[in-house]
């Protein structure tokens, strides 16, 4: 490709990213595995977590590998993997077999730390834009030209278009872990008294927005639940949208 007449950038080799994820399970195909090595050829690795899902972002001309407990998955090109966002594989091992684990909860803040610092090259992108460089006497040239790098960046289309989209879901993904961190199950069952049976419709019908669950107090948010609770009761529910209006109009 030509520029001005002034050089020629090649694009050819060019790789792109692209993100694998899934689940690993035990031979059964049933029982999700945590603390599964999930490694590329060029050296990216991450671990399942503890329901076995795992994230890697991976160039397309890249493959991977699953080992755990000595058992080990052939290698996957990524080429040939159809649907990279759910990609789930079975290990040949045996859930009864397996040591016991021992799981603590951690906090979102230390889940969305973990997470910022496994994607820190996303959430850190910006996107590209065409600067200059000044061509003064100790360049040997006066003047002002185009920053040769930006150029290039900005001809890396696709890229920067993968990156964007990789840094909106992430942060969407943290705004839904946040919205499940305060919106839970057990402080809803404290507050309610909710029959198990209903919890799930409970959840579906009132579940909050990012911005009302990040702008009230805990209490509020108690208040909201409750309120939540005597319209459900009542056989014929308002939507989320609705209770959240009324409650801030008060």
């Amino acid at each position: 490709m030509l520029i001005s007449g002034l050089f020629t950038v090649h694009f050819a080799n060019a790789q792109e990213q692209i993100m694998v994820k899934g689940t690993v399970y035990d031979v059964s195909q049933k029982i999700p595995l945590s603390s599964v090595t999930v490694l590329s050829k060029s050296g990216t690795q991450t671990l399942t977590d503890t329901l076995g899902e795992y994230k890697i972002i991976v160039y397309d001309t890249d493959s991977i590998y699953f080992s755990y407990l000595g058992k080990r998955s052939p290698w996957f090109s990524v080429k040939q993997i159809n649907a990279p966002w759910s990609f789930d594989i079975a290990l040949h091992v045996y859930a009864p077999d397996l040591p016991p684990i021992y799981i603590t909860k951690s906090s979102y803040r230390e889940d969305s730390l973990r997470n910022r610092k496994e994607y820190e090259r996303i959430f850190d992108f910006h996107n590209p834009r065409l600067g200059t460089t000044a061509n003064g006497p100790e360049s040997g040239s006066a003047g002002v030209g185009f920053d040769l790098d930006a150029i290039v960046d900005m001809f890396h289309f696709a890229y920067n278009k993968r990156q964007r989209g990789y840094q909106r879901f992430f942060e969407w993904e943290e705004q839904e872990k946040y919205i499940d961190h305060r919106f839970n199950k057990n402080l809803i069952k404290k507050l309610t008294d909710l029959p198990d049976d209903k919890m799930q419709a409970y959840i579906k019908q009132y579940r909050p927005t990012y911005e009302f669950v990040d702008g009230v107090t805990d209490f509020d948010l108690g208040l909201y639940i409750q309120k939540c609770k005597a319209d459900f009761d009542t056989g014929h529910p308002s939507t989320a949208n609705t209770m959240m209006a009324t409650f801030r109009s008060k």
